[in-house]
């Protein structure tokens, strides 16, 4: 069986992003300078600061297009797209004629929707190369925060970068994108180790602050890593980093996942089903939530073709799907 590889996945729904359709520049394999614990995508490959990776800029509109159509079909509302794949963003030399394309797609096609941009915090400072195209096109940069004292190396920290310098990078850029930055604080834990633990709590909160940041996203990890090991945390502890972070000054908000309310019926469920869980494993419940029946047997097939795997976890079943 031969599967397309799409630049264009989703639905991803929370209260943080909306329903959005996300954005894939990178493609596989996984391009960036860190190598989170967290992240589904599994270990980084290439982990330099830049990559002169050109990019088909045509037929990402083409796939956005289709989504976009797909959405009208169904009746469904499109809040948002977000760019995030396998990797960072950033790390593309091409990036910015990237967001330049993409803005002018969705101020054309979709004017009341926001673009939503992941990166690292290495790669943060970079903003302010493609500064004009960020403060044209992109409403919100998402930074993921997980650098955790002494064990920031083994949470996936690259030791070729500074990390005080980042933060300062952080800061500088902040301050020139008139608060477009949002961290994103991950909590989780590895065996019976809390992360953030409450001196991992107060370092960030200490490195938050002198990057001037007003507005903290805490995210709870709710499905399977590329490695083993990592675990959710409970909802509670979650409270308690909230709590933490409010009581210093920072506006809080926690993510929460969530199905959206209408179900999008795509070209193909196959393709679309295999490009989504090549990026995030999904229950079978939300498989069901997001395809219908259409998804159950289009996950039948690629368990059948072993192109998907199931991956116990937390006590559920996850389905993720292999590079081919």
């Amino acid at each position: 069986m031969e599967i397309e590889l799409l630049h264009i996945y989703g639905p991803y729904s929370s209260n943080i992003t909306g329903i959005t359709v996300l954005v894939d520049l990178l493609m596989p394999p996984k391009k960036c300078p860190l190598n989170c614990i967290t992240c589904p995508l599994g270990a980084t490959k290439i982990s330099d600061h830049e990559i002169p990776l050109s990019i088909s800029t045509t037929r990402i509109v083409e796939e956005l297009s289709e989504a976009l159509s797909a959405f009208k079909k169904s009746s469904a509302s499109l809040d948002a797209i977000y760019i995030w794949g396998f990797g960072d963003p950033l790390v593309l030399s091409s990036v910015s004629s990237a967001l330049r394309v993409l803005g002018d797609f969705i101020r054309n096609n979709l004017p009341s929707s926001k673009i939503l941009l992941y990166t690292s915090i290495v790669n943060v400072g970079k903003t302010l190369k493609y500064s004009r195209e960020i403060e044209d096109y992109v409403d919100i940069i998402l930074v993921p925060y997980l650098w955790y004292g002494e064990d920031k190396v083994f949470l996936g920290w690259n030791s070729r970068y500074n990390l005080n310098s980042s933060l300062e990078a952080l800061k500088v850029a902040n301050a020139h994108l008139r608060c477009k930055i949002i961290p994103v604080v991950y909590t989780f834990k590895v065996g019976s180790l809390l992360y953030p633990d409450p001196q991992h709590l107060a370092e960030t909160i200490a490195h938050l602050r002198s990057a001037r940041l007003e507005e903290v996203i805490v995210k709870r990890v709710d499905r399977p890593s590329s490695r083993q090991g990592v675990k959710t945390v409970s909802k509670s502890y979650v409270k308690r980093v909230e709590e933490e972070l409010v009581n210093a000054g920072f506006k809080v908000r926690v993510e929460e996942i969530s199905m959206p309310g209408k179900r999008v019926v795509w070209r193909n469920t196959i393709t679309s089903l295999y490009n989504y869980l090549l990026r995030l494993p999904l229950k079978h419940s939300e498989i069901v939530s997001l395809y219908g029946d259409l998804g159950v047997e289009a996950l039948s097939n690629l368990v059948a073709k072993n192109l998907v795997i199931k991956i116990p976890w937390n006590g559920n079943i996850y389905y993720k799907s292999l590079i081919i």
